[in-house]
């Protein structure tokens, strides 16, 4: 049974300070995952469970040591993850994904926030550990093993198998060669050889300022009901283009307004894209391990260009990529990057980066308990812009993430509206 192995360079990335994923910053990122709800929540349970979910997860439980220079994981039977209790609601939240984190007592911990019946459990992982779909599967989790001691009916059994999961690059190194990741390569500096200095896409005006009173890392949300998510996705198939493309061509529409010129304006979206799909058969999301790769589509747009007319740009993109595997190449791809002109290709920041993370099942929650919303936030300093999109019980929310340092809230607000906007126009 595994229960020690070399964290590999696609995971380094998330353990080495100020260590990037082309242009994000990863070094240290926390992935936080929480759910809000009306009603009281029991610490002792909680406990309980987040023991259960270090037990059943091995990389939950493993501690990251360095040996001759070189770092592993290495599981930890005896860990037990902390529960603290603060006393507060969404201030307090904000100034939590705020906060300094220290994951020398390990790679997973939890929050519960209470503001009277007004209570939200979060879940801190290290991102290096878990990315947004394993990090829903294990948030379901959680709520499944809550409602069964609460209920008093069988608690789920944990995989027998409890050997460390194996990284992403590792496993896609066995289905793309060295040779299809430096054509990847190729390609890209190909492509870059026929471009001019206009052609490069632009990002939002950078109008942030140090030491926002709020906190450095904020979040604007959209929810829409269960009724405007059905006309959306009524929407995007009557037009013959996926949720998300309609999404990602709302979103660079908005930021088009940002841009005063008439004139054709390049832009650039960074996906976060799963990758589990390449295997046979596929890992599952609830293994909890990083699987989140990347993914990108350049777009241009004019003043007069509208949101449908980038989402089918924006499909047409998506599908070249996916046809070209270049989730799975990237990873690999960025591994062989040896000269400067490459490597400032790669961490050239986006207009927008967006991870959608699709529709996801209700949470199993004791009758007693009113689910209001979930959560999930990763940030890190001079972060792109970012859309975070999710779907539960048929309602979907967007969550758009951004750094103040960089972008300020008058700025992203204003941001948020126009994209609120242009969605209610979808028809």
């Amino acid at each position: 049974m595994t229960s020690r192995r070399r964290i590999s360079p696609f995971e380094s990335s998330y353990f080495d300070t100020g260590a990037t994923i082309g242009s994000v910053p990863t070094g240290a990122m926390p992935l936080f995952l929480g759910t809000t709800v009306h009603g009281a929540l029991d610490p002792a349970i909680l406990r309980t469970v987040l023991d259960e979910l270090a037990a059943a997860h091995p990389l939950l439980r493993s501690r990251v040591v360095t040996d001759d220079g070189v770092g592993y994981f290495v599981r930890d039977d005896e860990f037990r993850p902390r529960l603290d209790i603060i006393e507060g609601g969404e201030a307090e939240y904000l100034a939590l994904v705020n906060g300094p984190r220290d994951w020398r007592d390990g790679l997973f911990r939890a929050y519960l926030l209470r503001a009277g019946l007004r209570q939200q459990i979060v879940l801190a992982v290290h991102h290096g550990i878990s990315d947004g779909r394993s990090g829903f599967a294990l948030l379901g989790q959680m709520w499944r093993h809550y409602t069964a001691h609460a209920t008093g009916v069988a608690v789920p059994e944990a995989d027998s198998d409890q050997a460390l999961p194996e990284a992403m690059d590792t496993l896609l190194a066995e289905v793309v060669s060295a040779a299809e990741a430096e054509a990847w390569l190729t390609e890209i500096r190909a492509g870059a050889a026929t471009m001019s200095p206009d052609d490069v896409p632009r990002t939002l005006p950078r109008d942030g300022a140090d030491a926002d009173p709020l906190g450095r890392f904020a979040m604007q949300r959209v929810e829409l009901t269960a009724e405007e998510t059905a006309e959306l996705v009524t929407a995007a198939r009557s037009h013959g283009l996926s949720v998300n493309s309609l999404l990602t061509g709302t979103a660079l529409a908005a930021i088009r307004t940002r841009f005063p010129e008439s004139g054709a304006v390049p832009m650039f979206c960074g996906y976060a894209a799963d990758v589990r799909g390449e295997f046979d058969p596929p890992v599952p999301a609830d293994t909890i391990v990083n699987f989140a790769s990347g993914a990108g589509v350049a777009v241009s747009a004019t003043g007069e260009t509208t949101q449908l007319e980038l989402a089918h740009s924006v499909e047409t993109g998506m599908r070249a990529g996916l046809d070209r595997r270049e989730p799975a190449r990237f990873p690999l791809a960025a591994q062989l990057v040896n000269d400067e002109l490459t490597a400032a290709l790669l961490s050239a920041p986006p207009t927008i980066a967006i991870s959608n993370i699709g529709r996801l099942q209700p949470h199993s929650i004791p009758d007693h308990i009113a689910f209001v919303r979930d959560d999930i936030y990763a940030m890190g300093p001079a972060m792109p812009p970012k859309l975070t999109a999710f779907t539960i019980a048929g309602r979907l929310t967007l969550q758009l993430e951004y750094d103040t340092a960089l972008y300020s809230r008058t700025q992203m607000e204003k941001l948020r509206m126009t994209l609120v906007e242009l969605l209610q126009t979808l028809e």
